[in-house]
């Protein structure tokens, strides 16, 4: 471990060394300086012959915000020249081509997206035989090498080719093959084409002067672009926007990132406190991450410094379009159209998602009713739901949008055959429309911008048809969703915020009244070189291409480093010292800095006077109400009484979910099908024996297992349905050979239903078997077909007991002049078939015991533990009736199926009751 630290530290020495000797110059040559300009020298330009070139967007809107903010009191308005960004200026550009007769254009002009969906369809064809290749990856990286190649002219000597760029030859030769044979080209085609245009002289730009902004890479393409643009007299100039380096920069050590966060966003509250009116950021690096938890901080640290206006920040991550909720629920129906007209069936997740997304016809009015046909779904655990399924649900539950669903069904939906992107894109915005999207409330800012950027997303797509083709409606929906996911959404900035938090490249050039820079570690500032697999090494280095060595990282990490400390005149710089167990280093930026050693401030505990008000008792129950649930009500009740108040009483509970196939339920159903059919038609022991001697049994058991799979299995496909048909023949046999080495019996009842009543508490039950033994007592069985513990001695002898449902119905049989002998648990499973429960006597099960056996009851006669169980459960009734509503438990594995904990609010205070 010595060894290693010391390590460490030299690799950190020699990297500060390389810092303060690396020649970190600009990378421009000699010949292709510019001149500098300040914003105050734009009043001399004539802007209607200047562009002013930025390397973002961000950086063109800072540019314009810096000009109006020099407008003085007396002047009105100010003449600005044309201010965008390279990309726009590109496309702009390459329009201009259109009007030459001797430019040859391509006819379709393909995005990132269609570019990439190209790469992945020649990587797909090429690669056919390797399946666990990431097609996707691959054509992202496949794209960016080929923007290297071309941005950096790269060039690769045969020494330098390695198996992978070979490949990558072969499939950039094939995606320029398939880009001619579409008539198309992409952007870095276009890149080219206005190169060589102004190059040959045969495009003319319509200004004379360029001013350049916020440009710090030089890529060899870029300056020659330039140098076309100056033989065809352009003057040339770079915006210099006048920055001071920070008077201060403080270094803070923290603990850990978490406590790193909270020093920052405690920061920037002390600092709007005092100062209401200035403008402070906090720029973390790994902010996309981190972004969740950044929210929390720091408006936990405004609420707690400013009580009466809450202070307005800015968070600069935009999340993908797809996220957000009117995008959201455009492409939940629009997936819903597609699973109808794919089939007659469909899954009711799909559906439920867009009942539950709204934004249609009767979107307030009708909300409870479309959230009551999902509940529905998921209660009745539905496998599919069919198209008049769907139409019954909504006329009865959503009748507005049934009307409007069923017009879609007759006019829209019947024309969804195979076609083009366009198409396909008209038939969406037709589908919402005639669905009421965007729905009936007014849409307030962040809404309407999402429309917009949902209406570019449609657009863009459309624009991609030439290299999509033909699809069908599964593929254009996906593709949809694929391109809403991969389009970040950010709503515009709130001007009233005082405080932006952000990441390294959208605070570069800002100008704020104090920074914190966060996460300033040796693995951030510089990260590791990341050079693009398919262009080899040597290569990359000879060009100097960005990500491509550790020189170029340290590069590009310098200058952002001073980029960032003349953002304000005060910075705050933070790391760090552990990541879990794992120590980390400083940059070697800041390693040099005296650093603070600090810890958050616990928010203060203010003491006040507090009400208490303990609410454990609710209205009795009224007599002759009717009482859901069944012998749940009794087992709830003993495990919390809050619980089943809620859940019985106030009808509450958590969204059961979506029903499966091979759900463990629909199992078990089945096979308790089985089984009640076996013994439906066997009855008693004697003719379950002769059945076995004239070996017919067999044959019954298939009958019964074939009429239970028809009736509950009709939804498996063939071979799941044939997987669990074998199945439920080996456990039904399984459990046929345990009965038959029990005492004589015979099946008095099978599946019988029971009314039982203790007050205003009136339940119905249902057994699943009851048998007379030879004795003329009864014998309880009930199936358990999963595969957990079924032993309920713990369960059974406890004060207030659970899982109480053999005890219960002793007690209603009890009642009806009959007597108990045994309680049985049968667990039905292909691991194994298995009896647990009590009896008074042996009856030929392995397994039962008697009350002797059991420690709580090792006193008690077998008439005295039924009492017991009846006292209790009797009790556990009367707590119910009367409105008891305590939120108390024994243990807490008691509530792990609890579908009310949120409600019970146990994280906050948990009750136990010995």
């Amino acid at each position: 471990m010595r060894k290693q630290r010391g390590t460490d530290e030299m690799c950190a020495t020699l990297l500060r060394d390389l810092v303060a000797v690396y020649d970190l110059g600009d990378t421009k040559t000699m010949d292709t300086q510019f001149a500098s300009i300040s914003l105050a020298g734009f009043t001399d330009l004539d802007c209607a012959q200047t562009v002013v070139l930025t390397v973002n967007n961000r950086y063109a809107r800072r540019i314009v915000s810096e000009l109006s903010a020099r407008i003085s009191g007396t002047q009105q308005v100010m003449a600005l020249p044309e201010i965008l960004p390279l990309s726009a200026w590109l496309q702009q550009t390459s329009d201009l081509l259109a009007f030459l007769p001797q430019a040859t254009l391509a006819a379709h002009a393909l995005d990132s997206f269609g570019a990439q969906q190209l790469w992945q369809q020649v990587i797909a064809q090429a690669e056919s035989d390797r399946i666990l290749l990431d097609i996707a990856q691959a054509a992202r990286l496949a794209s960016d090498a080929d923007r290297l190649l071309s941005e950096w002219k790269i060039t690769i000597d045969a020494e330098d080719e390695t198996r992978d760029f070979r490949r990558f030859k072969a499939w950039r030769s094939s995606y320029r093959s398939r880009l001619a044979a579409l008539d198309a080209e992409d952007g870095n085609l276009a890149y080219e084409r206005v190169c060589q245009a102004i190059g040959a002289g045969q495009l003319r730009v319509p200004f004379q002067t360029l001013v350049l902004a916020g440009f710090n890479d030089w890529s060899p393409r870029f300056l020659e672009l330039l140098q076309a643009l100056r033989q065809q007299g352009v003057e040339i100039s770079e915006l210099r926007i006048h920055t001071h380096q920070a008077e201060s920069v403080r270094r803070i050590m923290a603990s850990d990132p978490d406590s790193e966060w909270r020093l920052a966003a405690q920061w920037a509250a002390e600092r709007l406190s005092c100062d209401p009116q200035g403008r402070y950021a906090i720029v973390a690096a790994r902010l996309e991450t981190d972004v969740a938890f950044a929210h929390r901080v720091v408006r936990e640290a405004l609420d707690a410094a400013v009580a009466d206006t809450p202070l307005l920040y800015n968070v600069a991550v935009g999340r993908p379009l797809a996220d957000w909720p009117l995008a959201h629920a455009a492409l939940a129906w629009l997936d819903a159209f597609c699973a109808l007209a794919q089939g007659k069936r469909c899954l009711p997740e799909i559906m439920g998602q867009a009942l539950l997304a709204g934004h249609c016809v009767g979107e307030a009015p009708e909300a409870s009713g479309r959230a009551a046909i999902d509940a529905r779904w998921r209660k009745k655990a539905c496998i599919e739901v069919s198209g008049a399924d769907f139409n019954q649900a909504l006329a009865q539950f959503a009748p507005n949008l049934g009307r409007a669903w069923q017009r879609l069904v007759d006019g829209v939906l019947c024309d969804t055959g195979p076609a083009a992107m366009d198409f396909w894109v008209q038939r969406f915005r037709r589908m919402l429309q005639g669905l009421g999207f965007p729905g009936e409330s007014v849409l307030d800012s962040h809404a309407y911008q999402v429309m917009e950027a949902l209406e570019d997303v449609l657009s863009r797509l459309s624009r991609q048809a030439a290299v999509l083709g033909g699809v069908d409606f599964y593929a254009a929906v996906n593709l949809l969703r694929q391109l809403a996911v991969e389009t970040p959404f950010q709503p515009q900035r709130d001007p009233a915020a005082r405080l932006d938090v952000l990441g390294f490249l959208e605070a570069e050039g800002g100008v704020w009244d104090g920074v914190w820079v966060m996460e300033l570690t040796d693995e951030i500032l510089p990260a590791a070189p990341k050079p693009n697999p398919f262009i080899a090494p040597a290569a990359l280095r000879r060009a100097n291409a960005p990500r491509a060595t550790a020189e170029r990282e340290l590069q590009w990490a310098h200058d952002m480093y001073v980029a960032l400390c003349c953002c304000a005149p005060q910075v705050w710089v933070s790391h760090a010292q552990f990541e879990g167990e794992r120590l980390l280093r400083p940059s070697p930026f800041i390693a040099d800095l005296a650093a603070e050693e600090c810890a958050p401030q616990s928010a203060p505990c203010i003491p006040a006077v507090l009400d208490s008000l303990l609410d454990e008792q609710g209205p009795a129950l009224d007599a002759g109400s009717a009482t859901k649930g069944g012998i749940g009500v009794i087992d709830t009740q003993a495990r919390n009484p809050m619980w089943a108040f809620v859940k019985y009483r106030l009808g509450a509970s958590q969204l059961e979910g979506y029903a499966e196939a091979a759900d463990q339920n629909a199992r078990g159903i089945f096979l308790h099908r089985a089984v009640e059919l076996v013994w439906s038609m066997i009855g008693d022991q004697s003719h379950l024996h002769s059945l076995q001697i004239d070996a017919r049994l067999q044959e019954l058991v298939e009958q019964s297992v074939q009429q239970a799979a028809q009736e509950h299995l009709g939804h498996y496909g063939a071979v799941l349905k044939r997987l669990e048909t074998e199945r439920a023949y080996s456990v039904v046999n399984s459990w046929l050979q345990v009965e038959m080495a029990r005492e004589p019996f015979r099946v008095r009842e099978i599946e019988h239903g029971y009314r039982w009543s203790y007050g205003a508490l009136e339940l119905n039950l249902r057994v699943d078997r009851i048998d007379e033994l030879s004795d003329g007592r009864l014998a309880i069985i009930d199936y358990k077909s999963g595969s957990g513990r079924i032993d309920p001695k713990a369960n059974w002898m406890r004060r207030r007991p659970i899982d109480v449902q053999l005890p219960l119905y002793a007690a209603v049989l009890a009642g009806n002049e009959a007597t108990v002998a045994a309680l049985i648990l049968a667990r039905l499973h292909a691991r194994q078939v298995e009896v647990k429960g009590l009896a008074d006597g042996g009856y030929g099960f392995d397994g039962l015991d008697s009350p002797s056996d059991w420690p709580e009851f090792s006193a008690y006669s077998w008439a005295q533990v039924l009492e017991q169980w009846r006292g209790a459960i009797e009790l556990l009734a009367q707590e119910y009736a009367a409105g008891v509503a305590s939120n108390r438990i024994v243990q807490p594995a008691d509530m792990d199926y609890c579908d009310v904990l949120p409600f019970l609010r146990l994280n906050e205070e948990a009750r136990h009751d010995n």
